[in-house]
């Protein structure tokens, strides 16, 4: 055997060994590209479920604010109309009241007075059928 079929015989083992790493290699990345492939679906699956379950969530805390809204809503007008109802009795109370304060006021400086002389009237009554029995 000379050199060059040496170098033949070396050249091709070289190359047998390269191609079946390569194999290997393109075997390996075959292996996992289906592992990424199935990890993909897995995750667009969760994706998919999750973003349905999101898209419920708001749509369901969309009809909670509008129940929120309708509540909040009929509290402005209650608290107005109450508002409105108090103002209404304070001006349909307040002057009356004032006036029958005022009248009671009045009525009893005048009855304090009237028994008051009353009363002057029957010491001074009593005081002379005194002096003149």
């Amino acid at each position: 055997m000379t050199i060059a079929e040496f170098a033949a015989v070396v050249v091709a083992m070289a190359v047998v060994v390269i191609a079946v790493v390569l194999v290997m290699a393109v075997n390996n990345l075959n292996r996992t590209m289906a592992k990424m492939e199935d990890t993909a679906h897995q995750l667009r699956d969760e994706g998919i479920s999750a973003f349905r379950e999101l898209r419920q969530l708001v749509s369901d805390a969309d009809a909670e604010l509008d129940k929120v809204d309708q509540v909040l809503d009929r509290a402005d007008q209650a608290t107005t109309y109450i508002s409105e109802t108090s103002r209404r009795t304070h001006e349909a109370v307040q002057d009356p009241v004032i006036r029958s304060l005022a009248i009671a006021s009045g009525s009893s400086k005048v009855a304090r007075g009237w028994l008051g002389a009353r009363r002057k009237r029957r010491k001074s009554d009593k005081l002379a059928e005194k002096a003149a029995g």
